[in-house]
């Protein structure tokens, strides 16, 4: 028996995508349709995807950190029969890209990231759009547009999965750059700026929480009225606001922006309760060693926070927090780049030939 014919570099398609931090408006997306601000950060998850001849089945690889395997059945991926670990996102993204078991069999899917997973930098959205993009341009030879790879990959997590996700996480990775996100009638990214002018630290508590579980904890509060998740939606759209508008301006005053953080971080901490005492350690560490503002990113209850700091600050802040059981890591500014996908070369010849 002759082995497979691995993939020639004509037969596959790629992409590539940042994840993301929230300077300001978590979770006002879902809540009201309303804006937040955002910065993809240069940390990215790349997904590679091609077909082998003779398979019935979609095969999903996730490399670094996760190093998963998992083989399913053409039929099954179809029915949107899932296993319930942390490969669901890609067979759900490949299902919504690929809807037919003849057009899932024999697809091999690998994927890797260098984003903490999990921990509130969108590595699950980054995924997801990774996938959508690289299977749609597998399929039809073309990579999608950045709105229809959002729609798609956004139908993944909520239509396949229920994970409750708005729309800011994927238009925030798709898109690159600083932006404000609008969840509106009409979901959209406006940039703001292609790169913050400082770097971030980003640090990770190693601590996880289940999104989907803490996403239903506020939708419930705030379906209630809950008077402290009201006021924060309101507080918190007036600091977007305040926020687009200091990183717009040709000058950016970055010690403001800072405290504009830092004031969207006490709202998380003392409206919507989703701060730790860990979080809180590493806040008042990296602001007391020089940063200009800190913040949790995502839905909190653990993961990520950063700090915006000046680059004579950068050493000091990643040393104030050297000795907790956390992951700390400089980041050169903000990431310009959003979804990057290269089709199969072989189909880019063919339609230019068409």
């Amino acid at each position: 028996m002759s082995p497979a014919r691995a993939p020639r570099a004509r037969d596959v398609a790629t992409a590539s995508v940042p994840g993301r931090i929230c300077l300001a408006g978590e979770s006002l997306d879902w809540m009201t349709g309303g804006n937040s601000v955002t910065a993809a950060v240069p940390l990215r998850t790349r997904v590679t995807a091609w077909r082998a001849a003779g398979s019935d089945a979609l095969a999903l690889i996730s490399g670094p950190p996760l190093y998963q395997t998992r083989l399913v059945p053409a039929a099954r991926a179809a029915a949107s029969v899932y296993d319930g670990d942390v490969l669901d996102h890609m067979q759900a993204a490949a299902k919504v890209t690929l809807p037919a078991a003849a057009d899932l069999a024999g697809v091999v899917v690998t994927a890797s990231t260098d984003l903490p997973v999990g921990a509130g930098v969108s590595s699950s959205a980054a995924l997801t759009l990774g996938v959508v993009a690289a299977l749609a341009a597998l399929q039809h030879g073309d990579a999608p547009g950045t709105a229809a790879a959002c729609a798609a990959a956004r139908q993944a997590e909520t239509g396949e999965l229920g994970t409750g996700a708005g729309w800011m996480d994927f238009l925030a990775c798709a898109s690159g750059g600083v932006n404000q996100i609008s969840a509106g009638s009409r979901p959209h990214a406006g940039l703001i700026t292609a790169s913050l002018g400082l770097p971030v630290v980003l640090i990770d508590t190693r601590q996880r929480r289940a999104t989907a579980t803490v996403l239903a904890s506020k939708r419930e509060r705030y379906q209630a009225r809950e008077p402290a998740m009201i006021a924060y939606v309101a507080e918190t759209t007036a600091l977007v606001e305040a926020l687009t508008a200091v990183l717009h301006s040709p000058q950016p005053d970055y010690r403001e922006a800072g405290r504009l953080l830092s004031a969207a971080h006490a709202l998380l901490r003392d409206q919507v309760a989703c701060s730790t005492p860990l979080i809180e350690e590493c806040a008042s560490r990296v602001l007391a060693a020089g940063a200009y503002g800190a913040k949790l990113s995502g839905s909190g209850h653990g993961g990520c926070l950063f700090a915006l700091v000046p680059d004579d600050a950068v050493a000091a802040v990643l040393a104030s927090v050297s000795d907790l059981a956390v992951h700390a890591v400089a980041l050169p500014r903000s990431d310009p780049s959003g979804l990057a996908c290269t089709p199969p070369a072989a189909r880019q010849d063919a339609a230019r030939l068409a």
